[in-house]
């Protein structure tokens, strides 16, 4: 492999890992996917929404994603698709303009860039599900924020249907706050705003959502295709 498609596939998986670290699923208690009365404090949209994805159970979706980075002053545009049943299942599958592949079953966290072309190997970074997940997938795909208030995040209102999420002053890491906006029609996410504490910021937007679908437990395992590099972390 060439010095510059190994640094391209490393950079692409920085970022998958990343925004991983940031989405993956939190894992559950037994029963955590029922509908309990939500926390004091939780606006009643959010509220409504939680109520709304906990008796769905899965979504699909398509996304737009705009990163931009702060020290370079660099736009980056990339769309696909994205998959997540409960408790703790999910594929985010970018399609434009680089292919690349997260995939979780709530155990094991694949990652997986193809081959850029056909003298080169894919690879796929292999880790265990628990030394990624963080409960910021409860906010933004799965729709769960009272796990939020309960570590000390602050949750307010930014406008009629967009809300800030400020984790507390103790808390450690680059994430400074996520701006969330449902849909106008319906309480489901349908945007994303994440902002850093080094000035890098992320943009994702949901179209064409659909929820509560039958989602095979086959979409969230994956087979390594031949010729793939397989690194175990």
């Amino acid at each position: 492999m060439s010095l510059a498609a190994e640094s391209r596939r490393r950079s692409q998986l920085l970022a998958l890992l990343s925004l991983f670290a940031l989405l993956a699923p939190a894992g559950q208690a037994k029963g955590a996917n029922r509908l309990t009365p939500p926390k004091p404090g939780l606006p009643t949209l959010l509220a409504a929404t939680e109520a709304n994805y906990a008796r769905a159970g899965s979504l699909s979706a398509e996304f737009s994603q705009e990163d931009i980075s702060a020290a370079f002053g660099e736009k980056k545009a990339s769309s696909g698709t994205l998959s997540w049943k409960s408790p703790d299942s999910l594929r985010w599958e970018t399609k434009s303009p680089e292919a690349n592949l997260v995939v979780s079953n709530g155990r094991t966290v694949w990652l997986y860039t193809p081959p850029f072309d056909e003298t080169e190997s894919g690879q796929v970074i292999i880790r265990k599900a628990s030394a990624v997940k963080s409960r910021m997938l409860d906010a933004l795909v799965a729709g769960r924020f009272s796990g939020l208030l309960r570590q000390g995040m602050a949750i307010s209102s930014a406008a009629k249907r967009s809300f800030v999420l400020k984790p507390s002053k103790r808390a450690s890491g680059n994430l400074k706050q996520v701006s969330i906006t449902l849909d106008p029609n319906s309480p489901i996410i349908s945007k994303v705003a994440i902002e850093y504490r080094d000035g890098n910021r992320s943009t994702i937007e949901l179209s064409q959502v659909r929820m509560g679908e039958k989602l095979p437990g086959s979409l969230f395992d994956f087979k390594i295709p031949p010729r793939t590099d397989v690194v175990r972390e």
